[in-house]
């Protein structure tokens, strides 16, 4: 039988367990975070008196997820009337993500991006003109939707022979050996393609840049146990960056450290407040869908780096295909995808040719 010193003890356990959770993991669930972005604008727009602007919004690759969620949230919930809507490298719908025996639409919308970085490295048998990128990836998405879907949608209904067919234009695309797509059954996995593209080379590509690509430190092993180049390889530098920032251009005095990638909060990340679902099942396209038809004026932009396998660009330009969005407002979306990877602004001239396009963009919106 518990005694009250046993009661007293659990009790200071559980506080001081509270007191020591951080006041932060409040705001780490979907809707939690979408409320804490929609109060924070709110009240920007009435202390700074902005109301009647021209209001945009614009996220980077989780953040596209809350862009497309906000476009309806802003205008349903805030009275928020958006003008525009920037989404850069979103991540719309997980389910996208993870690929399975059942699950068929992540397998073919990650082939474009594949077969990009494969003609990028010289790896790939060029669809058309040699060097024309433009020509080669249209043949990779029409080889993902026309031919792979139905060959995995048939399942063991499809010949061998049939199968082989695709499986050599499939390997013809993406520059990979013919045996290993067979091998996979033509559900070629983002880790697969980055180690295998240029083993020969004993090298890996990155996931988040497929342009880039770093030593394979153990190319005898089974599976890759090395670190992506694109992001734990380029860390340190732009850690650096943004602490001798903080630190040297804005004053900012603090012991914090900035985390460029928040283990802590990725982990305890809250995809629904009933815990019902997990991250594969949330999307973000209905909500952009209901707020483009709560205002038929607002101009919505996608953009995608060619080379980026984490949130590739045609896993946009097929769920737009699928939002059925009425021929009145159709025209106020634009998907423009440029090279380079997951930041594709910092390639140089991709970075110049997607300012130019903003500048058009907004005039646009404001007109």
């Amino acid at each position: 039988m518990a005694s009250d010193k046993d009661d007293k003890r659990g009790s200071d356990d559980k506080n001081s367990d509270e007191k020591e959770k951080p006041k932060e993991t409040e705001f780490w669930e979907v809707e939690r975070d979408l409320s804490a972005l929609g109060e924070f604008i709110q009240r920007f727009l009435s202390r700074q008196k902005r109301w009647l602007s021209p209001i945009f919004i614009a996220g980077e690759s989780y953040g596209g997820f809350r862009v497309a969620k906000l476009a309806r949230k802003l205008q349903q919930e805030y009275g928020i009337g958006l003008s525009g809507a920037v989404l850069i490298s979103p991540a719309m719908e997980f389910s996208l993500f993870y690929g399975n025996d059942y699950n068929l639409t992540s397998w073919v919308t990650m082939i474009p991006s594949y077969a990009a970085a494969a003609a990028h490295h010289d790896r790939a048998a060029w669809a058309g003109e040699p060097g024309n990128f433009q020509t080669h990836t249209a043949a990779a998405e029409q080889f993902a939707i026309k031919t792979l879907i139905p060959l995995l949608a048939a399942g063991d209904t499809f010949s061998s022979e049939e199968r082989r067919i695709v499986y050599q234009q499939f390997a013809d695309l993406i520059g990979l050996p013919v045996s290993l797509v067979e091998r996979h059954a033509g559900r070629i996995d983002i880790g697969v393609f980055a180690r295998e593209l240029l083993r020969d080379q004993q090298r890996i590509v990155g996931l988040y840049d497929a342009s880039i690509t770093a030593i394979d430190p153990f190319p005898d092993r089974l599976f890759y146990e090395g670190t992506d180049p694109t992001l734990d390889g380029l860390d340190r530098l732009f850690a650096g960056s943004i602490n001798s920032h903080l630190r040297d251009t804005l004053g900012v005095e603090t012991d914090l450290s900035y985390h460029l990638l928040n283990l802590e909060t990725f982990k305890a990340w809250k995809f629904d407040p009933k815990g019902e679902l997990k991250q594969g099942f949330m999307g973000a396209v209905d909500d952009l869908r209901v707020g483009m038809t709560l205002n038929p004026y607002m101009q919505v932009y996608i953009t995608h780096g060619l080379f980026d396998l984490v949130t590739p660009y045609f896993s946009s330009n097929h769920l737009a295909n699928l939002m059925k969005l009425n021929p009145e407002i159709r025209s106020n979306l634009t998907l423009k995808h440029y090279r380079g990877g997951h930041m594709f602004y910092t390639w140089d001239d991709s970075r110049q040719q997607w300012f130019a396009e903003m500048q058009a963009f907004y005039q646009k919106a404001v007109d």
